[in-house]
């Protein structure tokens, strides 16, 4: 599936996650390739670079061994990681919770960026490899190697998609194909690479091509998305076993752009199943779909809608919209330093008691906890951020502040 991210002169400006189609090509067939797992002979696939510039020892294609474990838990018959995670293409996603085997996997961003499991409430190393956009399906890990401009591959590249399984140890790299990013299912990988910029001409901007994939578990095949044209731009959240997508159609003002007429449901080779028009996901880069109902905040509020009755439960939010935010338990995070119990409709602000980290770029949950990339005032995430795991503390004076803390090791 090929789509275009234009960066001028675009009125759908509601979808800035999603691809924006800017061609109307009409679909094509799909076309399939089988694949080419990268060697898995013993020794190492990529070289450590310190700061001076030498290459060190390789970093081995297998991580650590458990042996066996027990199950303790079932896994979600559709998502790979918790949905309230996984919001957008760009996100780091340096965390997953293993439920079958009740294991904690975080990649330490900022910090070393090797990937750690807690497991029985004790955390250790188990792989030396960079990555980010952590998934885990079946008792394994799924991610995609990342350099952070710090590592250099020898035999497997930034952007190859990695299984790790934590009973063996062994690495497998699914194929030699590259990819932005990544969205794990339970019967697929939904792949994202970009292509290079083209420009639209004097004064008009550029864009981006965009190519989408389709791995599938019990086939091993990598299959390339259907071309949608301008009729629908898919989403990469599932409902059931159908993607949302977003309805286009032509604006009366000017034909050569689309505009938002609705949300649909449409399965990954482009069959369409159920179309809502009075639905129209004004932050559709910002919503996700858990347990059945559809979440995301707008000017009127935080909403939980279910697509089946249509009742809409709306917690009311006349505070600005967060890029970034998270709902856990009852309590409502959002970037901006503000928090909102969803039952008592109480707003609260909140403080960093950090000297230097002050700005939440990235939320996340294991469930239960409350994890944030932050980082520096006035800075890039990518200049002086990490993860750290938030603990709430109530202030009689200050009101809310929250403690950030290294994740153990």
């Amino acid at each position: 599936m090929r789509n275009f991210h234009t960066f001028k002169n675009i009125l759908l400006l509601s979808f800035c996650c999603l691809s924006l189609v800017a061609c109307g090509n009409p679909p094509t067939e799909q076309t399939a390739e089988s694949i080419s797992p990268a060697p898995t002979a013993e020794g190492g696939f990529s070289q450590k670079i310190d700061g001076s510039g030498q290459i060190g020892d390789a970093l081995p294609l297998k991580g650590k061994a458990f042996g066996e474990l027990p199950v303790v838990g079932e896994e979600d018959p559709v998502y790979c990681n918790l949905p309230e995670n996984v919001r957008g293409w760009d996100d780091i996603i340096p965390l997953c919770v293993d439920p079958l085997y009740g294991i904690l996997y975080y990649m330490d961003y900022g910090g070393d960026y090797k990937l750690h499991a807690i497991y029985h409430g004790e955390s250790q190393t188990v792989l030396d490899l960079p990555g980010k956009r952590l998934f885990c399906r079946g008792g394994k890990l799924y991610f995609l190697l990342e350099s952070y401009n710090r590592l250099g591959f020898e035999g497997a590249e930034s952007g190859n998609i990695a299984e790790y399984d934590p009973v063996t140890g062994e690495v497998r790299v699914l194929s030699d194909k590259t990819f932005s990013s990544i969205v794990v299912y339970q019967d697929m990988i939904y792949c994202r690479c970009e292509g290079e910029e083209k420009e639209l001409g004097e004064g008009q901007g550029y864009i981006v091509e965009e190519n989408f994939w389709f791995y599938f578990f019990d086939t091993g095949e990598l299959v390339a998305g259907k071309t949608a044209g301008r009729e629908y731009v898919m989403d990469f959240r599932c409902y059931g076993e159908y993607f949302l997508a977003a309805t286009l159609k032509l604006a009366d003002e000017n034909p050569d752009y689309d505009i938002l007429a609705g949300t649909e449901l449409r399965k990954w080779d482009g069959e369409r199943g159920t179309f809502w028009d009075d639905l129209k996901l004004k932050t559709f880069g910002r919503h996700y779909v858990k347990n059945g109902y559809f979440y995301w905040l707008d000017s009127k509020g935080f909403h939980q809608w279910d697509p089946v009755s249509g009742e809409d439960t709306v917690h009311p939010w006349k505070l600005g919209l967060p890029d970034q935010y998270i709902l856990v338990g009852d309590w409502l995070f959002s970037a901006e330093h503000l928090l909102v119990n969803t039952e008592e409709g109480k707003v609260e602000k909140w403080i960093i008691a950090d000297e230097k980290l002050q700005v939440i770029h990235e939320f996340y949950t294991d469930g239960e906890k409350i994890y944030a990339i932050v980082g520096l005032f006035d800075h890039e995430m990518e200049e002086g951020s990490v993860l750290r795991q938030i603990q709430i503390k109530k202030s009689e004076i200050r009101g809310y502040e929250l403690l950030l803390e290294k994740i153990q090791k």
